[in-house]
């Protein structure tokens, strides 16, 4: 039998089986098509589906389609068109892992009383940004504050904000008006303003806008920290003066707000909210009633991609660019592993920004959370770094990000808890609209120049020597952002024209290796490292091959330069070794196997997931001085794999699989797995779908993990159907290999 007439077969069988099922959910989808999506918006109707938004800058539609109705539908438009309407989770700040010791950060530690709050007129702003000291709290080594001197401080330039609305009454925002527009995508009935609102998208606002100075009592615990570890960063003599100042304090804000209080956003909201961005725009350049002039759009979020600069919504964040908008995004919290840039961090037009930890603020966290006398051992070297939970490069396709850091730890804002207190929030949420108020004012500076220009002199100027964790451009891209530097750059005209997607192999091996100076290993490896100063790390890429049962990773001769009373005096020094599966991109916080501070150990994989792994040794952020170790890694495979099946299949092949379990089984371990795994580029997408006796679905297996794997314990006697897809092949057909073992003996088909 022909494999096509297979495939025809296989739809036939699963179309007929599934009216047995019980439930019947929609599944999201993107399609892919040409505008006026007349033939595409026919197919989604016919086969019972609905289109939920059709996209005026790129060509896609979003619909709702019966999970019995995909293969059809896949047969009308083109498999190839077709992906999920993925849900991005909403981001959160980020606190110290529960591996490290001590107290963890809880919601006292983050909020403290604000005192008494005063607005800051231009004068007034002035006379701070002639002292840059009191910049340093959040955006001394951004550079910006001679700009803001100048007059240069966003004034007439709006900033959207793709988030999760505003909170309204915080003086930082509400003292001057700074948000001039607000609109809801969520339509959950709580509206863009509201008290209810995720504070976020406040927080993250204030960083871009805030104009205020609050004035704190002499017994206030943040004033305090703030005196022991900045002592400059205060306006007054009697050192309780410490001003809020965002990096484009005259700008306006126009939030969208696409994430509910709980719960993610699916893709769809997130292009939905980018084109309203350029709508407003195109409004206010035609001199359109409900215009605005957007010139910046800030997005501190970000999600998986199997394509990174090429998905969708990475080609919705060039399309800003495309518009005259400058796009600002996170790189993403789901380090220090390479390989790990979310979308639409990972687009081609991106600004795409990594967090820097600067000592100072860390150590005011610090000593908020511990009290002052646990709190300045907590991090001793006091050079910057790039924050441990910051995303790195490059993407699958080889091409690097981030292109700039700034300081995402420890970030001085509001928008969480109540209006009369200051936050303290850390993550590549709260670096990346430092670099967007930095784009406002050169906006504003240069009203000549393009936004590709503002955006290409930001990435150019960037100073890759204020870390001093010995980060490369995998880590912090150019550099940290500069904006008296990138405004110099636009005055002389020397803005370089920075490359875009370019070529790509099918491997990210490949990719990898012609583009990093990384190479990707497997069988037996061992690597020794030495001299890794406090918070830098060495990364081992390690293929993960077919039929590997376990990696086994040890981690011996872990050796501090420093001798014990020079060493944290907490801790000691350690290595914080993670170990990253071979997913590529931001999945939430990482995929990390392993994430431990440890003096050395075994530590072994089971089942890992083919492609390639991340093994990084970081010398700990909390470390005194260097550190040297030895790692050693090597494969088990399975010596004789048993499969239930194999066969080829492709995108949109469908197939249905039959299986009686008898009465008594313990556990049914179901695992399918793909040739074309995470080491290829773009990545594919096969799941199934366990139907059980009664009918009821199991979508477990329904995921992004390759191979996708479900245990079940006590199932059912009876009929059970694996429905088995090839949702997203890339464009090409795959191998598959199914395994089916009750309670460990593999069923043969």
């Amino acid at each position: 039998m022909t494999r096509a007439r297979k495939s025809i077969v296989a739809v036939v069988l699963a179309l007929a089986a599934w009216p047995l099922v019980a439930s019947n959910p929609g599944e999201r989808v993107l399609i892919r098509a040409s505008k006026p999506y007349t033939n595409a918006k026919s197919a989604v109707t016919s086969v019972g589906g609905r289109v939920v938004r059709e996209f005026k800058y790129v060509d896609a539609i979003a619909a709702e389609v019966p999970q019995n109705a995909l293969a059809a539908l896949k047969a009308m438009v083109g498999a190839a068109a077709i992906t999920k309407d993925e849900e991005l989770s909403a981001p959160r700040p980020m606190g110290v892992p529960t591996q490290k010791g001590g107290p963890q950060i809880v919601a006292d530690a983050l909020n403290v009383d604000a005192g008494a709050v005063d607005p800051l007129d231009d004068a007034a702003l002035a006379a701070e940004a002639a002292r840059p000291q009191a910049y340093q709290v959040n955006n001394g080594l951004a550079n910006v504050s001679a700009l803001h001197a100048s007059g240069f401080t966003g004034l007439g330039v709006t900033v959207a904000v793709i988030d999760s609305g505003i909170r309204p009454g915080f003086p930082h925002l509400t003292l001057d008006g700074s948000v001039v527009g607000c609109e809801d995508f969520v339509l959950d009935g709580l509206g863009c303003t509201n008290s209810a609102n995720d504070g976020h998208g406040t927080f993250v606002a204030g960083m871009v806008s805030a104009n205020v100075i609050f004035t704190f009592t002499t017994t206030s615990a943040l004033r305090n920290a703030v005196l022991a570890e900045c002592p400059g960063c205060f306006s007054n003599a009697a050192n309780t003066q410490i001003p809020m100042i965002g990096s484009a304090p005259r700008s306006n804000i126009y939030a969208l707000r696409i994430f509910p209080p709980t719960g993610g956003a699916p893709t769809s909201r997130v292009i939905q909210a980018i084109e309203r961005a350029i709508d407003l725009r195109e409004l206010y350049n035609a001199g359109n009633p409900g215009g605005s002039n957007i010139r910046v759009v800030n997005m501190s979020l970000g999600g998986p991609t199997l394509a990174a600069g090429r998905d969708l919504m990475d080609q919705a964040a060039d399309a800003l660019l495309d518009h005259d908008i400058v796009a600002v995004v996170a790189a993403g919290n789901a380090g220090p592993s390479s390989l790990t840039t979310g979308s639409p961090g990972s687009a081609a037009n991106a600004l795409t920004v990594g967090a820097a930890g600067l000592a100072h603020n860390e150590r005011i966290l610090d000593r908020l959370q511990f009290g002052p006398v646990v709190g300045n051992l907590y991090r001793p070297f006091l050079g910057a770094q790039t924050a441990y939970f910051s995303s790195r490069g490059p993407n699958a396709d080889g091409r690097p990000d981030p292109d700039v850091v700034s300081n995402g730890v420890g970030n001085y804002g509001q928008g969480y808890f109540t209006t009369g207190t200051i936050s303290l929030g850390s993550g590549t949420s709260f670096a990346t609209p430092t670099v967007t108020g930095v784009a406002a004012v050169l906006r504003q500076r240069f009203p000549g120049a393009t936004a590709r220009q503002i955006r290409n002199a930001i990435i150019a100027s960037a100073n890759p020597g204020v870390l001093a964790d010995g980060s490369t451009a995998l880590d912090q891209g150019h550099g940290y952002v500069d904006a008296g530097a990138a405004a110099a750059r636009l005055a002389a005209g020397t803005v370089p024209d920075l490359p875009g997607l370019g070529q790509y192999n099918s491997s990210v091996k490949v990719n990898v290796e012609n583009n990093t100076d990384l190479n990707v290993r497997d069988g037996a490896v061992s690597e020794t490292v030495s001299g890794l100063k406090p918070g830098q790390r060495f990364d081992l890429l390690y293929r993960v091959l077919p039929n590997v049962r376990q990696v086994v990773i040890a981690l011996t001769g872990v050796t501090p330069v420093l001798p014990p009373d020079e060493q944290n005096q907490l801790f000691g020094d350690d290595i914080l070794l993670t170990v990253h599966s071979a997913k590529t991109s931001a999945f939430g916080e990482g995929d990390y196997k392993v994430f431990t501070f440890t003096l050395g150990g075994t530590f072994v994989i089971a089942d890992p997931e083919e492609g390639i792994m991340r093994i990084t040794v970081n010398g700990d952020w909390t470390n005194a001085g260097p550190i040297g170790a030895s790692v050693h890694v090597f494969s088990i495979l399975d010596p004789v794999p048993g499969l239930t099946m194999q066969g080829q299949i492709g995108t949109g092949d469908t197939l249905l699989v039959p299986l009686t379990i008898p009465a008594g089984t313990a556990v049914a371990d179901f695992r399918l797995g793909w040739r074309e795994n995470w080491g290829q580029y773009p990545a594919s997408d096969l799941d199934f779908i366990l139907i059980r006796p009664n009918g009821t679905l199991d979508f477990g297996g329904a995921t992004s993990n390759s191979p996708e794997h479900v245990a079940v314990s006590n199932p059912a006697a009876g009929n059970w159907l694996i429905f088995i897809g090839g949702f997203d092949v890339a464009g090409r057909s795959d191998k598959f290999e199914l395994r089916v073992a009750l309670d460990g003996k593999v069923v043969k088909k």
